[in-house]
């Protein structure tokens, strides 16, 4: 447990003090490769769920493991593997020539905890995710449904705090996070492919 500011005599300290830690969450849209975080040995994973897209698409249909989709979060412990055993596969539906609908059902809501480029990150999956995929020559975007969307956070002085996912791309170069509000180029969050 991490222990607050003494100062003053309160607990936490100044509120400037606290704004400064959560600072290092709130999102600040990358704008450059420099802005990216390389994680390495995600791409075998993010060819394999490449893959997996291209062949379901060709299909008409298809599903893969939800661990397709966490590409390079480790360290999960038994516990929240076993929440993600208990959810259905990823299911995807072509809709048109270059994409279509995917989904994902689980018994309940959960929390799950890894380790993501290097830093301990809490995904917070809803009962039923859900939202419409596109494919091209540079690999896929993925759109949630607002309603079912995926929360990705981190334990701020032990508090979790959550973003929602807007959207999603996936390369064999790059993942791009963008947040709810973000309909922007430029993502949130960045990470090259390694």
């Amino acid at each position: 447990m991490m222990m607050g500011w003494r100062s003053g005599g309160t607990r936490w300290g100044y509120p400037w003090q606290v704004l400064a830690l959560l600072a290092g969450f709130w999102p600040v849209p990358a704008s450059a490769d420099a802005d990216c975080v390389a994680v390495p040995g995600i791409l075998g994973q993010v060819e394999s769920f490449l893959t997996h897209s291209a062949t379901a698409q060709a299909a008409g249909s298809g599903a893969m493991p939800i661990r397709e989709v966490l590409f390079g979060v480790t360290d999960i412990d038994a516990e929240d593997n076993g929440k993600l055993d208990a959810r259905q596969e990823v299911q995807m539906t072509r809709r048109t020539a270059n994409g279509g609908d995917y989904s994902n059902q689980g018994p309940k809501k959960v929390t799950i905890e890894g380790i993501f480029a290097g830093r301990e990150t809490l995904f917070r999956l809803p009962k039923r995710i859900a939202g419409s995929y596109r494919l091209d020559d540079t690999g896929a975007t993925l759109t949630y449904d607002p309603d079912f969307a995926v929360d990705v956070g981190e334990r701020i002085i032990g508090i979790p705090l959550f973003m929602s996912v807007h959207r999603m791309t996936v390369s064999r170069e790059k993942l791009a996070f963008y947040f709810a509000g973000n309909d922007g180029t430029d993502p949130d969050r960045c990470y090259l492919v390694q």
